[in-house]
């Protein structure tokens, strides 16, 4: 992928340096003047950005948002410019993550340092030294220093070699720039005493005369280069440069010397291991000539052919196997074709033996030699796990077409469910909209004669009556969906205890008497002679036995017979309600004791939400008992409860 460059100048000759190199780089670069950069909408958006010296301050505000970007290049001035060096200096602090390039650098440096920036960004920017200057010349080792710190580099000073070393006892220092006179060789002495530091310092020399400098005490010393006095700025920086860049090849070379012995080391211990593997790993491996002829075998082949290492190697594979299994072999090595490993069943008889084995066959380069290796595996417990895994295979597919069938009995009553949701959703509009509905308009019309200044006392009384009918209706529907919902997340109160259940069926009798009542419906009670215990939860068995006749009521027309039957049969209790109504259809007797489903029968006239039956059958399956209903021989329904007297 190509990457985008900007470049933001000042007509600086470095950018236009800078422009060729990263073109020939294969970058696509933007070259604009700095006062363009108003234009730019995204600048973060560029692979690599580079900012020339000689751009007013003014427009760091702008570029503040390159303070992380990780390839940011800053072109430095020439160190002779005070000023530029100074407004420099305040870009280079307001972006230091900046890679900085001098003018002195040749092409090849800089297109060095942009290859290594469009690889892995800002880590590998350029390392500067970090030097000691020391001169007993004040005024002189003022303005080298400030020389040196225009150049952005880290620059102590001393006037003398015991405070040199004083400050290189303190701080790392890389390189050592020192004056030398004919009659004080402390210069040298403090570069020796700072090697016993630092065994990497280098060290720069000047002095006012060349035959001044005793070289080959210099040379003796370490030193590597000297200057001769007076000299300009770039020229020490030059003779820095040149000298930091061969301590980093240097560094460079130790490190690659370095990963090399690790590589040479890892590389032994890697073969050593994997001649440990292939001597005594379980299966047997094989290296042979293309002809057959066996070149080495490990430790596993000697007990697989029951044979010594030297007679499995002069030997030749095709001697090892039968006839069909050589021939086998044969053909697929003729028939490689560019292939480079292939697998192939074969047949060991030797020694009498008979032992099924798969071999992983790899062509293999031996010494500049076509060659082949092998890894041998006995199948023969895979061969009879394959029969077993057959037969079990058959077994599985007659329990999946078991469970297909499952499936769509459960997925054709899952349609059937949703079915009776979306009846039942219909319904519940319908009843939580009616009652709501009448709350709200006999609510209006008691406000509107309210209003008016009418009160009378008897329309009143008939629209709040019906507001409470309303109400109760709509407690009725809400406390049959909480229940409903208790009972599925397993959270409904269940509290047992010895009830006489004929009492309790008396008062669920007591309960819906009113109903009756109004419909002038006689409700039949026939039961044991004797108290009949039974081991249940009081208030829903009445829940029970209340929904029930009220069903009962509902469905039996005017001066209609509800009988309630008590029978005790071995361990259980029988109670059976049974009603005068229209009856249930055949097909939909189980049905009508599912959530959200109502008989065909009656839900349309007889209103309701289908969850009264849903809530019997959870009360008496927590009872450990079931419900059931049946239609009469005559007309109407008869509703079965069965529970066992003692669930303990």
């Amino acid at each position: 992928m190509t990457n985008k460059v900007l470049i933001v100048d000042s007509n600086s000759v470095l950018a236009m340096r800078l422009k060729v190199l990263f073109e020939l780089l294969g970058g696509e670069v933007e070259h604009i003047h700095y006062r363009m950069l108003e234009q730019v909408e995204d600048i973060a958006s560029y692979d690599a950005i580079a900012i020339a010296n000689g751009i007013p301050t003014s427009f760091l505000a702008s570029l503040a948002t390159l303070r992380h970007h990780d390839k940011l290049i800053l072109l430095a001035p020439k160190p002779d410019n005070a000023q530029q060096l100074a407004l420099f200096s305040q870009f280079n602090k307001a972006l230091p993550n900046g890679i900085v390039v001098y003018p002195f650098f040749s092409n090849k440096e800089i297109t060095n340092l942009l290859e290594r920036v469009f690889e892995i960004g800002a880590d590998n920017r350029l390392v500067l030294p970090t030097v000691l200057l020391v001169d007993h010349q004040l005024e002189r080792l003022s303005e080298l220093a400030a020389s040196l710190s225009g150049a952005q580099l880290q620059v102590y000073t001393a006037d003398t070699s015991f405070a040199g070393m004083s400050q290189a006892q303190h701080q790392a220092i890389d390189l050592l720039i020192a004056a030398y006179e004919p009659h004080d060789k402390s210069a040298l002495e403090l570069f020796a005493q700072l090697k016993g530091l630092n065994h990497n310092a280098r060290c720069l020399l000047y002095t006012q005369k060349a035959d001044q400098v005793d070289m080959l005490e210099a040379i003796r010393f370490g030193v590597d280069d000297v200057l001769i006095t007076p000299f300009g700025d770039g020229d020490l920086l030059k003779a820095l440069h040149k000298l930091w860049q061969t301590e980093m090849l240097k560094r460079h070379n130790q490190e690659l010397v370095e990963r090399l012995q690790d590589t040479v080391d890892a590389l032994i211990e890697r073969d050593s291991l994997l001649r440990v593997i292939y001597k005594h790993t379980p299966d047997s491996i094989m290296l042979f000539n293309k002809d057959g002829s066996i070149i080495e075998g490990n430790d596993a082949c000697v007990e697989l052919f029951d044979c010594a290492q030297e007679e499995i190697q002069s030997s030749s594979i095709f001697e090892l196997f039968d006839s069909e299994s050589v021939d086998n072999l044969k053909q697929q090595m003729k028939e490689l074709r560019g292939r480079r490993n292939f697998d192939c069943e074969l047949l060991l008889t030797r020694n009498d033996k008979s032992v099924p084995l798969m071999g992983t066959f790899n062509e293999i380069d031996h010494h500049g030699e076509l060659a082949f290796s092998v890894i041998l595996k006995n199948v023969a417990h895979l061969k009879k796990k394959q029969q077993v895994l057959e037969e079990a295979k058959e077994v599985l597919e007659a329990e999946v077409q078991a469970r297909t069938a499952q499936l769509l009995k459960a997925k054709e009553a899952a349609e059937a469910a949703n079915i009776s949701k979306s009846e039942f959703l219909a319904n519940m509009s319908h009843e939580l909209r009616t009652p709501m509905h009448s709350i709200l308009s006999f609510a209006r019309f008691g406000l509107d004669k309210l209003g008016a200044g009418e009160v009378p006392v008897d329309k009143l009384e008939k629209y709040l009556s019906r507001i409470e009918t309303s109400g109760e209706r709509l407690l009725l529907l809400l406390n049959n969906l909480l229940d409903l919902s208790k009972l599925d997340a397993g959270r409904f109160p269940f509290n047992p205890s010895a009830q006489d259940i004929c009492a309790i069926i008396k008062t669920a009798i007591d309960d819906v008497s009113g109903s009756a009542l109004a419909k002038h419906i006689s409700l039949k009670l026939i039961e044991p002679k004797e108290p009949l215990l039974v081991f249940c939860d009081q208030e829903q068995i009445n829940q029970v036995i209340r929904n029930l006749l009220g069903n009962a009521i509902k469905f039996s027309p005017e001066g209609g017979l509800v009988r309630i039957n008590v029978l005790h049969t071995g361990d259980k209790v029988n109670i059976e309600v049974r009603d005068q109504g229209v009856g249930i259809p055949e097909d939909e007797l189980s049905h009508i004791f599912s959530k959200f489903a109502q008989s065909s029968t009656t839900n349309s006239g007889a209103g309701g939400t289908g969850l009264g039956l849903a809530i019997c059958k959870e009360f008496v399956l927590l009872h450990k008992g079931c419900i059931y209903a049946t239609n009469n021989d005559d007309v109407g329904a008869t509703l079965h409860i069965e529970i066992p007297l003692d669930q303990k």
